[in-house]
């Protein structure tokens, strides 16, 4: 006789549990003597799938879900019929058991794999969350650079770049926040779970052995921490979380992130170097106005001490007699050591000289200045009334001078500048040695006091 003991596994315990029970009635005995026969049986073909059997040298022959039980050696048909059956529904409870056997394992490697993605869901979700709120930092330390930077005159084209990258970091944000996380595709074959067909008895039932999906390796790249100088650039990106997972939307607001670090950096230092420039300019307007208030100051210190000593000097020498004063009573200008005046007439003529020289590019040629009484007497023997009076004369009390060269003579361009500009420098010509004078004499000048 034939017995169907294949499908799914409810009707396989059906035919399991119905047959054991008709076996009972037709073979005229009480159904649980039967049934804990048949149990007996089916544990221990559980523990030894294959193994020979006792007193019974039976083929069982699994074919298109039919089991066919040949029984040798038996001595009454219903005895033959009962333990048939017996070893058909324990060889059916053989599948039942394996096929219990991988759906249990495909369970817990499903849960498994759905505790590691709800784990690795988390941990995106974090990395997300804190990424956003890195990033709200850096779009913050951009717009307090970005209100310094417009008072530093930084070029517009400089903060627009700075506003595009805060605006794509914000829009990134929202996105970041916004995106769901979206679980991985398993790289694993699918766990067979349907039950394979019954194989023959001696044959061994292997088991699938399974292990729990492997996750896929965390990529480096998705951690954009970069390592620069202590800069404004640090300040945003040090602030950045440390990212260990794979997420396409985290890693692009760390990429802008980034960028934006490097803008606000850029315009951080085009607002320094603006506003040292503009301290520098500062201190230099300052420096240079403090400098030209020390040198007016300067200028009237002298001044007043220059005044100071020209009116003592214009009564250094009154204590002499014309054509008698020492040497050592007089000065010189700088520009010629030989020259000798009353010292406040040599001050001016020397400053007299550097107005000359920066007009025709030399010095004035003297030829005479101070003289003495004997030259006086001298002057007067040879050239006559050329000549004033020995002791009357300016030379004698140090406050004339005879010049040479180009300056001294009549209708030169020297002698011009020299009737124009000596009134600056106190010195003066004479109205008698004009050439419209009673004297005519185009080399003599005097000094008539600091002006």
């Amino acid at each position: 006789m034939a017995l169907i003991v294949t499908g799914s596994s409810d009707d396989q315990r059906y035919v399991h549990d119905s047959t054991t029970r008709r076996v009972a009635r037709w073979a005229g005995r009480s159904a649980a003597p039967v049934a804990r026969a048949v149990a007996s049986t089916c544990r221990d073909l559980r523990g030894r799938v294959g193994g020979p059997l006792t007193r019974l040298r039976d083929t069982v022959l699994a074919s298109h879900g039919v089991t066919w039980l040949f029984a040798r050696r038996v001595h009454t048909a219903r005895a033959a019929v009962v333990i048939a059956l017996a070893m058909t529904i324990a060889v059916s409870s053989v599948g039942l058991v394996r096929s219990d056997a991988v759906r249990l394992v495909a369970e817990e490697q499903a849960s498994e794999q759905a505790t590691a993605e709800a784990a690795r869901l988390a941990e995106v979700a974090a990395a997300r969350e804190a990424a956003a709120a890195s990033a709200q930092v850096a779009i913050d330390k951009a717009e307090a650079v970005r209100a310094s930077a417009a008072r530093a005159a930084v070029p517009p084209e400089t903060l627009a770049a700075l506003d595009e990258a805060s605006a794509q970091v914000q829009d990134l944000v929202e996105q970041v926040r916004a995106a769901p996380v979206v679980a991985e595709t398993a790289d694993t074959e699918p766990v067979e779970t349907a039950a394979p067909a019954v194989r023959a008895a001696r044959e061994p039932v292997d088991l699938p052995v399974t292990t729990p999906q492997t996750l896929p390796d965390p990529v480096a790249d998705a951690a954009v921490i970069l390592d620069v100088v202590p800069t404004v650039i640090d300040e945003v990106k040090q602030a950045l979380p440390e990212v260990t997972v794979d997420d396409d939307p985290l890693s692009e607001l760390l990429a802008a992130v980034d960028q934006l670090a490097e803008s606000t950096a850029e315009v951080t230092a085009a607002a320094e170097a603006n506003r040292v420039a503009a301290e520098l300019e500062e201190a230099y307007e300052q420096a240079v106005a403090d400098a030209q208030a020390a040198h007016a100051a300067a200028l009237a210190a002298a001044s007043q001490t220059r005044a100071a000593r020209m009116r003592a000097d214009a009564h250094s020498l009154d204590g002499y007699s014309n054509g008698q004063i020492p040497a050592s009573a007089m000065c010189a200008p700088a520009f010629n050591l030989n020259v000798r005046l009353r010292c406040d007439a040599a001050e001016m003529l020397d400053a007299l000289n550097q107005s000359y020289r920066a007009r025709f590019g030399h010095d004035l040629a003297i030829s005479d200045s101070y003289r003495s009484l004997a030259g006086q007497i001298a002057c007067r023997e040879t050239k006559g009334s050329l000549c004033a009076n020995p002791g009357t004369s300016k030379h004698g009390v140090g406050l004339a001078v005879d010049l040479s060269g180009p300056a001294a003579r009549l209708g030169t361009v020297e002698h011009q500048w020299m009737l124009d500009h000596v009134k600056e420098h106190g010195w003066l010509k004479p109205s008698w040695s004009l050439p419209t004078g009673s004297k005519p004499e185009p080399w003599h000048f005097e000094f008539t006091g600091a002006p």
